[in-house]
């Protein structure tokens, strides 16, 4: 069973959380326009950080 690095998988979470952010923040704030393509790619990316972020706390704890 491969088991995987919860330290990556928090630098991943937090690079993807950080970069959605950053460019919701350029499009919402700084009036940035974007495609609506990218907006919902970018809602995508910080959904999935979200969830690995959860994911490896759950994992933490349980230990």
């Amino acid at each position: 069973m491969k088991t995987r690095n919860p330290l990556l998988g928090g630098i991943i979470a937090a690079v993807m959380i950080g970069f959605g952010s950053w460019r919701l923040y350029a499009h919402y704030i700084v009036g940035e326009e974007m495609p609506t393509w990218r907006l919902i790619l970018t809602f995508a990316i910080v959904a999935y950080g979200l969830v690995v972020a959860y994911n490896v706390l759950i994992k933490k704890n349980a230990e």
